[in-house]
């Protein structure tokens, strides 16, 4: 077995990349995100002052639900590698952070969307156990076969909403990381609809333009079974 990366030592510039951004976006999450992912950061005990020791938060995170951070220089891994990764219950962390003037919106997973949007979220059991799950749906699928697939996790993992207590919550991490992006998403600009398998896959998603439709899930039940209705739709596996 190969030796993991070790995680990388972050620069003063980089926290204070950090700094910026959570001063910019964590008005945002405590009017808007659901109580999983609030309850998420404070498990993890992330900080404004500076990007998270990763060994320690590797093992929180191992504590909690079982899975392990996996350090990567690759800004965007291709979709097979992901998803290997995350059947194996593992999350890859970049080591990259976005420029300053890109505070407000980023096409590129960099470090501060995973950590600050995925992470939290990755602390509750069902969340990550539903993760983990639906890595192995999209691993019966080739890359062509799966690109609807790929949609369903951008309109729920990434930008959905959730339904909680009668109020509808920020819940994809991609609204929780993009102060931008959060803001334009609770603007009338965007249309926000019931979620359903249907509904997404008339629409094609880009990582370069906001959004103009979003879905709104009923609870995390809907989440956990979307992958497998998926599948049920999509009838065409590899063969094993």
């Amino acid at each position: 077995m190969s030796t993991p990366r070790p995680f990388k030592r972050f620069s003063p510039e980089e926290d204070r990349i950090w700094q910026m951004l959570w001063a910019r976006q964590m008005d945002n999450c405590q009017l808007h995100a659901s109580r999983l992912w609030l309850g998420g950061l404070h498990k993890l005990g992330m900080t404004p002052d500076r990007i998270p020791d990763f060994g320690e938060m590797n093992e929180r995170l191992k504590a909690l639900v079982g899975w392990e951070l996996v350090s990567t220089d690759v800004i965007f891994s291709d979709g097979q590698t992901w998803f290997e990764h995350l059947a194996r219950r593992q999350f890859l962390i970049t080591e990259y952070i976005r420029d300053e003037k890109d505070l407000l919106y980023t096409p590129l997973p960099d470090i501060w969307h995973d950590t600050f949007g995925h992470l939290p979220l990755m602390t509750d059991p069902r969340y990550a156990d539903y993760v983990q799950h639906f890595a192995h749906v999209a691993l019966r699928y080739t890359p062509q076969q799966r690109k609807s697939l790929g949609s369903l996790w951008w309109y729920t993992i990434e930008f959905g909403f959730m339904m909680e207590g009668g109020e509808m919550k920020a819940f994809g991490a991609g609204l929780m990381s993009s102060p931008g992006e959060i803001e334009h998403a609770y603007s009338d600009a965007v249309a926000k609809t019931p979620f359903s398998i249907e509904a997404f896959e008339r629409i094609s998603p880009s990582p370069h333009a906001m959004h103009n439709t979003l879905f709104i899930l009923d609870d995390m039940a809907q989440l956990e079974a979307s992958a497998e209705q998926w599948a049920s739709l999509h009838p065409a596996p590899v063969s094993l």
